[in-house]
């Protein structure tokens, strides 16, 4: 077998070995999937010609489990780590795990950003007000007639209670 090819399958089995052995993301030697494997059917290629076509075909094989095994491997991580709210380190991923992963990250930015503003309401000043303490122990205002403001939720309660605001959300 040729040293370039051993080479590259030994990498790649170091790769796999090291994922499979630990509960961490590994830094992966590579900036994507796509890379590794266009080295790995280069070196297939070169040692193609050098290569009997069982051997090769063989070689191939083994090459696509390990793949198959350290992506299973990755994705699993990656996907624990997001349902417990882990950060992902971005220099642990392979570009087509970043891609993976864009959307289910954005969704839970989104999920962020909403529940912030659970505790929170939009009002509107049916006359004008003086400054005010909010409970977050923080002055606001004065305001004027028709001011739209974001206002903890027990403020605007009790504003509206009081006939001063109408509750938009």
């Amino acid at each position: 077998m040729s040293s370039l090819i051993s080479d590259i399958l030994k990498r790649l089995l170091d790769l796999v070995r090291t994922e499979t052995s630990t509960e961490d993301l590994q830094k992966p030697p590579y900036e994507s999937y796509a890379q590794l494997v266009q080295e790995i059917n280069n070196r297939l290629s070169i040692g193609g010609n050098v290569l009997d076509k069982e051997l090769l075909e063989s070689m191939r094989n083994m090459v696509r489990e390990a793949l198959a095994s350290l992506v299973r491997r990755r994705i699993e991580k990656i996907m624990r780590y997001y349902q417990v709210g882990k950060d992902i380190p971005q220099e642990l991923l392979f570009i087509e795990e970043r891609r993976f992963l864009m959307p289910l990250l954005e969704l839970r930015v989104a999920e962020a950003r909403e529940s912030k503003a659970e505790g929170l309401s939009i009002v509107s000043f049916k006359k004008g007000f003086p400054t005010l303490y909010s409970v977050r122990l923080v002055s606001l205002g004065p305001f004027s007639q028709f001011d739209l403001v974001v206002l903890p939720r027990t403020d605007a309660e009790e504003l509206m209670h009081r006939g001063v605001v109408d509750v938009i959300r």
